[in-house]
């Protein structure tokens, strides 16, 4: 049966073998502390941060690197705008438009912790198995219903998509054609509502088989997770990061661009 993979969720590195509860908690307060960075040293050594997660986790460079160029693509319009629509010091003119250092520094800084959050992201939450990552969540007392919502989402988004991609081809061979027209829209409306009806009569039939084979409404992990020195090393290594961040960000030093 097809299933969603994630290509770095198998391998030998050191954060591979840890709590997966320990993980998903520095993923968090890593990301929390990252985020409110507002200046350029601070946001450098976020991005240093990250690069050591992912040096820890031994990450394949080009799988990581296809990541990094999604999320730049995006962050490449934040450079075309910001830099010339915060006031400061002029640096150069383009047309009728100023881009001023502050404008440069305040995008420099949304650039650098951006990356270095998803490369401390990828290397502690990618890194597990979303099962792994639903027993991790449970360690941390989330909500049970939260933890059902994330492994039924990834069980059964692939047959979703095959019931979907069912329907659309039974539509191509009773000689459906997509156009810019309002048979075109009304026929994507009965597809949608239709998989939307398929959907919740699979789930009502696969419910009440999981209430017949004993489900209380937690899932049991075959691993028993235990907390071990290098969890704590972990956790520790990721407060000594954000007390750093902290410490930038109030003590500020001076970078010359």
């Amino acid at each position: 049966m097809q299933q969603l993979t994630e290509p770095f969720a198998y391998g030998n590195s050191i954060i591979h073998s840890m709590h997966p509860g320990f993980r998903l908690a520095c993923a968090f307060i890593f990301s929390l502390a990252g985020a409110l960075v507002t200046d350029i040293t601070p946001a450098c050594c976020v991005l240093l941060a990250g690069v050591i997660y992912a040096l820890s986790a031994l990450l394949s460079f080009k799988l990581l690197l296809k990541r990094l160029v999604v999320i730049n693509f995006f962050i490449l319009f934040l450079w075309i705008f910001l830099p010339f629509s915060r006031p400061g010091t002029p640096l150069f003119n383009i047309g009728p438009f100023t881009a001023t250092l502050e404008g440069i520094i305040y995008t420099a800084v949304i650039t650098l912790k951006s990356n270095g959050i998803i490369l401390a992201v990828t290397a502690l939450i990618a890194t597990m198995p979303v099962q792994t990552l639903g027993a991790g969540m449970q360690t941390l007392k989330f909500p049970d219903k939260l933890c059902r919502l994330l492994l039924f989402s990834w069980r059964y988004v692939h047959v979703m998509i095959m019931e979907y991609t069912r329907m659309r081809r039974a539509a191509a061979m009773r000689g459906f054609t997509p156009r810019s027209s309002a048979r075109t829209y009304r026929t994507y409306a009965w597809l949608m509502g239709m998989l939307l009806v398929r959907s919740l009569d699979r789930a009502e039939r696969v419910w009440q088989a999981m209430l017949c084979r004993g489900f209380t409404g937690t899932f049991h992990s075959l691993t028993a997770y235990r907390i071990s020195r290098k969890d704590l090393a972990l956790l520790a290594v990721t407060m000594g990061f954000i007390v750093l961040f902290i410490f930038l960000e109030f003590n500020k030093i001076e970078v010359l661009l």
